[in-house]
């Protein structure tokens, strides 16, 4: 079965939790604590939204390589795998933008 809603990469820490008020500005709320869960997918409130934890530094292959929408990274993760995004301090790029 396909997937069709976003899938959001995201990695446990300290860019998780200042994600966690953009998501919840936009609606979004996790199921479940990344933290004190061992699983890699996490769903949310929305059917139509999942998050992936993963460690920082694969977050953008996930999304370069389409097990991901989008991803959440800091910039120094995104400068070590060649991205040449925006330059705020947690940055987004989306798979569609390469």
């Amino acid at each position: 079965m396909t997937y069709t809603g976003i899938t959001l990469a995201l990695s446990k820490g300290r860019i998780f939790e200042e994600t966690l008020p953009l998501l919840a500005a936009a609606g979004i709320t996790p199921s479940e604590s990344p933290e004190s869960s061992r699983k890699l997918i996490i769903g949310t409130n929305r059917d139509d939204v999942r998050l992936i934890i993963v460690r920082a530094s694969d977050v953008p292959t996930y999304v370069q390589y389409g097990a991901a929408d989008l991803g959440i990274a800091g910039k120094d993760v995104l400068n070590e795998h060649g991205g040449n995004g925006p330059t705020s301090r947690s940055t987004c790029r989306s798979r569609s933008a390469a």
